[in-house]
């Protein structure tokens, strides 16, 4: 009888532990979190508009990477979770290195809202903290500072709606002239990761007369389907260039 209660809890113990493990093994790929959307972009500035595609990837904890097509051209950018960024043209095989403040992981919205930044659209990581907040109209609307004054940004405002979802951003100077200003629209949900479909920025950095308006279309949000393209790296073989050589080719293709 004893022998039999022994064989019972050993028997109980192991199932406990291989559940466990079981468990265990199924947390990595819950949390390697797979993210696709496509967009398209229309930029008018001076009276003219440009339009590009891109098809934007990212794994959670891995590269950000994008398939851009333009001009008849495709050609990809990949950043690293250390926030390096490569330019890579296939029709040349040439890649392009860039400088760490020319581009970043979290200029792209999908990245931003995949890696938990949809509170504050970032703003903590880039050195500014919540001075205030307050309600208007049935928005709550916040008031970010920088923590290093100096900048030419000297604060920012987010504004949130009833289900606390930003659809608003307007970043000032220090005479309160707006520098840029952001709408975000049309959130859809997809397997518990909420994203906004529309966002319009109108920016008056350095613009003497008119302002440049950004207009971003997405569609096709997908979340945990897999790609190729999420593991995408720039062939070995590929030829680096400098920046404006490589640019020069780009544009040569485009004639």
């Amino acid at each position: 009888m004893l022998n039999e209660a022994k064989w019972a809890v050993g028997t109980g113990r192991l199932f406990l532990i291989l559940s466990v493990l079981c468990l265990l093994s199924a947390v990595p790929s819950r949390a390697q979190r797979f993210y696709h959307v496509d967009a398209v972009t229309k930029t008018v500035k001076d009276g003219k508009m440009k339009a590009a595609e891109k098809k934007i990837y990212y794994s959670k904890g891995g590269d950000l990477n994008i398939l851009w097509q333009a001009g008849g051209l495709s050609y990809y950018s990949t950043t690293t979770p250390f926030g390096f960024s490569k330019f890579y043209f296939p029709a040349t095989n040439e890649v392009i290195t860039l400088d760490p403040d020319m581009m970043k992981a979290s200029d792209e919205l999908l990245y931003l809202f995949a890696d938990g930044g949809i509170e504050d659209l970032g703003l903590t990581r880039e050195g500014f903290f919540l001075k205030s907040s307050k309600k208007d109209d049935g928005y709550i609307v916040r008031r970010f500072e920088p923590r290093k004054t100096g900048g030419m940004c000297a604060w920012v405002e987010i504004a949130y709606n009833s289900e606390y979802l930003p659809v608003y951003c307007a970043y000032f100077d220090k005479k309160g002239n707006i520098i840029t200003k952001t709408y975000l629209s049309n959130y859809k949900s997809e397997k518990g990761f909420v994203f906004p479909m529309r966002v319009t920025e109108i920016s008056y950095f350095k613009e003497k007369a008119d302002s440049t308006v950004r207009l971003d279309i997405y569609k096709n949000l997908e979340i945990d389907v897999r790609s190729d393209t999420h593991s995408f790296h720039i062939p070995s073989g590929a030829v680096s260039v400098d920046m404006k050589d490589g640019l020069k080719a780009y544009l040569k293709q485009r004639k």
